[in-house]
């Protein structure tokens, strides 16, 4: 276990493995995840969410550009790890919370697989041949199919790894950031890897509001993301 203060006062305690498993049909899934706990200044634990990995956290706490403080890098990671685990604990009250109420949702999944033979006859994906289906949804209408995921799902695990993160510095009284973290989802259900890009809003660091929200299979410049949609003009 590892413990620091953060800038705000608080204890972050780091380094905690915990395994969860679940029997979905004959099939048993195990997950083992870094377990993150917070304690507030009367040392009550006031947080517990699923760590991001080392491979994220690495890339966020050595982001470094003008401006950057110990302070942003702890408030992105402390809203990626609760994203994540709020999905996770299938935590709808959270999700709906920190979507905007005219966020732009744009959901993709793999809907057919092409596959070939091989001698042993075990089929296999050709890689970069799968077919996308992408889905743009209001904040309500994300909300009640993410609601029946829930319910069809005995689980849903998130594994996020490789990351970029942009201050969008244009937005002179507000903090907004556009995150894209690679994402590994596997439910009982489905299974996908992609990368997530949010645009979100950190201003009041008590109620950070995703006002993008889009899934793609491959890695895309974040440049090309902005420029492409440009979805945050006010």
């Amino acid at each position: 276990m590892v413990y620091y203060r953060s800038t705000n006062g608080q204890v972050v305690a780091r380094g905690l493995q915990m395994s969860f498993s679940f029997t979905s049909g004959k099939r048993k899934k195990t997950f083992v995840e870094d377990v993150v706990f917070t304690f507030n200044p009367d040392k009550k634990i006031c947080n517990v969410a699923f760590g991001l990995g080392k491979v994220a956290e690495s890339d966020i706490l050595n982001r470094y550009a003008p401006g950057w403080k110990d302070e942003t890098r702890e408030l992105i990671m402390e809203f990626l790890e609760n994203y994540k685990t709020a999905y996770c604990l299938k935590r709808l009250d959270y999700i709906r919370d920190i979507f905007a109420d005219d966020a732009v949702i744009i959901v993709g999944n793999i809907v057919k697989r092409n596959l070939a033979a091989v001698p042993e006859e075990r089929a296999i994906s050709l890689e970069g041949q799968d077919i996308i289906k992408y889905n743009r949804y209001d904040k309500e209408t994300y909300l009640a199919n993410l609601a029946r995921t829930f319910k069809l799902n005995e689980f849903i695990n998130l594994r996020f790894t490789n990351n970029d993160v942009q201050w969008l510095e244009k937005y002179e009284d507000a903090e907004i950031y556009g995150i894209q973290i690679g994402q590994e989802y596997t439910s009982s259900r489905y299974a996908d890897k992609g990368y997530l890009f949010l645009l979100v809003d950190m201003t009041d660091h008590d109620a950070p509001q995703i006002k993008v929200r889009t899934w793609q299979p491959n890695e895309v410049s974040m440049s090309k993301i902005f420029s492409a949609g440009d979805f945050y003009n006010d």
